[in-house]
């Protein structure tokens, strides 16, 4: 299994392949001092037609959920987050 970063798929994002994405699984692997929980997110990712879906796991930490409201799973603010990032690099490209 290849852990991508966030980065990574961020980056994945940018590059206008991406039709839809979808958080499947988070789970908490660790605890580090300085960042906090570690988390491994796998993500389902539908290109556009042509390419190749992917299905892909990153690392994330507690340090990048810290805006995580009552109530919302880490799947969902993930999913929102990204969705929204993913709405702003295809808007201003």
């Amino acid at each position: 299994m290849k852990l991508y970063t966030l980065k990574a798929v961020t980056d994945f994002l940018e590059s206008g392949l991406v039709a839809n994405f979808k958080i499947t699984k988070v789970e908490k692997v660790g605890f580090n001092e300085r960042e906090g929980n570690v988390y491994h997110v796998n993500a389902k990712i539908e290109t556009v037609e042509g390419y190749r879906n992917k299905l892909v796991t990153f690392e994330i930490n507690s340090t990048y959920i810290d805006d995580l409201e009552e109530g919302e799973t880490i799947a969902d603010y993930l999913t929102t987050a990204l969705f929204s990032y993913y709405l702003e690099t295809a808007l201003f490209d």
